[in-house]
């Protein structure tokens, strides 16, 4: 956690270290702000859009997985039932 000062127009400078490690803060950039209603406030990056936000999510989902075949067996299963 960093210290940093509020000034007169109620502005903070987001110190280097967490701009570095942070993605997507740059000059323009929009973050989002929100207040637990008491005493602390957060400040979060906001991604540019759906894709760049869910990238990676599930990369490991399909890993070892041979899909075609995984997909013939789901096919057969159908294939059974009807």
């Amino acid at each position: 956690m960093q210290q940093v000062t509020v000034g007169t127009k109620y502005q903070i400078v987001i110190p280097k270290e967490i701009r570095e490690k942070v993605k997507g803060i740059i000059p323009g950039a929009k973050v989002n702000v929100y207040s637990n209603g008491k005493d602390a406030i957060g400040i979060k990056s906001e991604s540019k859009n759906w894709a760049e936000r869910t990238r990676g999510i599930a990369k490991n989902a399909w890993k070892n997985i041979d899909t075609t075949k995984y997909l013939d067996n789901l096919r057969n299963e159908w294939d059974k039932k009807i």
